[in-house]
């Protein structure tokens, strides 16, 4: 019975149906994974209870709304794509790199991952910019692009990535994650998992939110509103009380942040630890200043889009918010006071964005292979140059120092919540 409950928990589910492949793909194995056809354990693993294969399908429109259903908490905004993009001056940081592992070969396909791809924009993208490149999205819930509308180079499929992903081992020259660190369940496992499936001297490119708010001036954590604390922040206090409820749901998100912010892939075995990882701040509001011109309009830009972005975006966690035990009441009423303070400019605050990146060695103990040299043609990206507020550290050491001092004024006292006695010491 033991062994039976083992097989069920680790098998796979059921083979994603094909989405913009080709003809031979429909017919053929691909990664591991078989379209329309039923997954067979391997020779060696007769009852597939040693496979960490497992890809969902959605077959019906019913399927779908299981799937949307199941992402609950997960909002996916074009806004704050376009925000991302302009701060980091184009799809990716790193961009000298990325450009030099995509650069075209002879009878080499590149291949392109993007985990917790949303609504498929940065997906669509990178296979529009890279066109001799195969790109493949994935998401819990289906892509709402029709495939009639997708390049030949670009699929998209429903996946958990926390079920693993062995069936993408050793494939893949990027592999992007954005925004999915919540719903992560064991980061650590997800986030070796993603790492194979890099090919020799392929990229890993992190990029999750910050759940609390910065002040403009230092760069500084702004306090978050409660009865501890009237005087702070009510945007905070949303963001918050979203982390809150996702640890309460199984999420993983204190590891990312740890990993993230402080840990950086310096020290991961797959990975050369000649790596980085960053500090974006995305201004909350068009109140950014500068005597440079463009720098300017950049900034007033990006700050729009992200009021615009976060006015809706604090009033669709709601429904997560009250099934973690919140009343209706209170947080509209905490949206409410967030709207007036996102209207006045109250508190000049900026979301961080976490970045982190690093290239897979060539072997143990090795490092990645050596690149290409590439040029750079940026003159239709000036964000690259005119956005102030992206911060690269080179060590694990600086990481560290730079998130110290960015939590100094951070609370030590958690506010109350409903229940309160399952959170203690989780915060």
């Amino acid at each position: 019975m033991e062994q039976q409950a083992h097989k069920d928990k680790t098998a796979p589910r059921v083979d994603q149906d094909p989405y913009n492949f080709t003809p031979s793909q429909v017919a053929t194995t691909y990664a591991g994974s078989v379209s329309n056809e039923p997954y067979q354990p391997s020779h060696g693993d007769p009852d597939g209870t040693e496979t960490k294969i497992s890809t969902f399908s959605y077959q019906s429109d019913r399927d779908a709304l299981k799937y949307l259903r199941e992402a609950h908490g997960r909002r996916h905004s074009d806004k704050q794509h376009t925000a991302i993009i302009l701060g980091m001056g184009g799809l990716y940081p790193a961009a000298e790199q990325v450009r030099a592992i995509l650069q075209p070969e002879p009878g080499v396909t590149k291949r392109i991952l993007d985990l917790g791809c949303g609504t498929g924009v940065w997906t669509l993208a990178m296979s529009l910019e890279h066109p001799h490149a195969e790109v493949i999205g994935v998401d819990l819930s289906p892509c709402p692009i029709s495939a009639d509308e997708l390049p030949a180079n670009c699929r998209f499929e429903v996946d958990d990535i926390n079920l693993g992903l062995m069936h993408f081992e050793n494939q893949f020259d990027i592999v992007h994650i954005r925004l999915v660190g919540s719903g992560i369940k064991d980061f650590r496992q997800t986030m070796g998992d993603i790492e194979g499936c890099l090919k020799p001297g392929g990229m890993v490119i992190w990029i999750d939110i910050d759940y609390d708010l910065y002040s403009h001036d230092t760069f500084t954590y702004t306090p978050v509103a409660s009865e501890l604390q009237p005087s702070g922040a009510w945007l905070q206090r949303p963001l918050y009380e979203m982390r809150r409820s996702a640890v309460l749901g199984g999420s993983d998100v204190h590891t990312m942040e740890k990993v993230l912010d402080e840990e950086g892939l310096w020290d991961r075995p797959l990975i050369d630890p000649e790596t980085q990882n960053a500090s974006m701040y995305l201004p909350l509001g068009p109140w950014g200043k500068s005597d440079d011109p463009i720098e300017d309009q950049y900034l007033r830009y990006v700050g729009a889009l992200m009021r615009q972005d976060i006015t809706s975006g604090h009033r669709a966690v709601h429904p997560l918010l009250i099934r973690s035990g919140w009343t209706k009441e209170t947080v509209n009423e905490w949206s409410d006071k967030a709207d007036r303070e996102l209207a006045s400019m109250e508190h000049e605050m900026s979301l961080r964005i976490r970045l982190a990146w690093g290239r897979r060695r060539l072997g143990p103990g090795k490092p990645a292979p050596p690149l290409p040299t590439v040029q750079l043609d940026d003159s239709n990206s000036p964000s690259r140059r005119y956005f102030p507020y992206f911060f690269v550290h080179d060590t694990k050491e600086e990481s560290i120092r730079q998130t110290a001092n960015r939590n100094r004024d951070k609370l030590k006292e958690v506010p109350f919540h409903p229940k309160s006695a399952r959170t203690v010491g989780k915060e």
